[in-house]
């Protein structure tokens, strides 16, 4: 079960690190994709993701926003704003530049990363500096050959499209921190609709877990219980014919259990 001291910190890693399209598309044209996401615990709705996305044929961006709604706004307002730009080589999603920032009631943070053209290293500015007090430092090696986390999960969720399997791993890094993810295969699943813009119809339903090496909080509960794959479930769904997106998302939390989204109305697919 994850516990932490800050559910707004909690809601924002799960925005970043989870949901992102996954597409087979060839990219011969140009495609734009928008989405929303709306967080909620029991019926309660605490936060809501907005996302463009726009894939070329050997590029990739994504302009994404999130915010607290509802009782959370009151308790621990947020706002946080992720924009990301992104080649495409191999087959593989490699990050050129992100800039990932956060407003709350304790202030606000930006990390600007950009990335050598092999994708070896990063460097990074950030405001204010990291405050070694109260998180773990950054180790060069765990950022050498680390991606960022926007398109570790399409590499890592796009196996769906070529062999229908989410399993996969990635090491990864967002300018505050580093992680080493893993996404764990449950087989296919029926997923019904729970609300009125939610999704219904079969899925593949996967576990994940997220081991933190760097930059994470030194006083958090969340590491006083070794993780397993089923504390956080993800559901994808082919919505489109070839485009496969994670559609809701399960996390069991010290309030219950937090359930993400995907508002099927919001969703708009556009080719050039």
């Amino acid at each position: 079960m994850v516990s932490s001291k800050s559910l707004v910190r909690y809601l924002a890693v799960i925005f970043i690190y989870l949901f992102e399209p996954i597409t087979a598309y060839s990219h011969t044209t140009e495609m734009s994709l928008q989405l929303t996401y709306r967080v909620g615990l029991g019926h309660a709705e605490l936060a809501t993701t907005d996302a463009k996305w726009v894939f070329g044929e050997e590029s990739f961006e994504v302009i994404a926003t999130s915010r607290t709604v509802g009782l959370t706004e009151v308790l621990r307002k947020y706002r946080g704003r992720a924009e990301l730009a992104g080649k495409i080589e191999g087959g593989r999603y490699l990050p050129i530049r992100l800039l990932i920032s956060g407003i709350s009631n304790r202030g606000t943070r930006e990390a600007e990363s950009s990335w050598t053209p092999d994708v070896s290293s990063a460097s990074t500015k950030r405001a204010p500096a990291l405050d070694l007090e109260k998180v773990f430092p950054l180790v060069d090696n765990h950022i050498i050959g680390a991606i960022d986390p926007l398109s570790a999960m399409l590499n890592v969720l796009s196996n769906i499209s070529q062999i229908g399997s989410c399993a996969g791993s990635e090491r990864i890094y967002d300018g505050l921190r580093t992680s080493e993810i893993t996404l764990f295969d449950f087989g296919s699943d029926y997923l019904k609709k729970d609300r009125p813009f939610a999704f219904e119809g079969t899925v593949i339903k996967c576990g994940f877990i997220g081991k933190p090496t760097g930059g994470h909080q030194r006083k958090s509960r969340w590491r006083k219980k070794q993780p397993t794959p089923d504390d956080i479930l993800i559901y994808i769904a082919e919505v489109r014919p070839d485009l496969f997106l994670p559609v809701r998302m399960e996390a069991r939390s010290f309030l219950g259990t937090l359930t993400i989204r995907l508002a099927m109305p919001s969703l708009k697919v556009e080719h050039k």
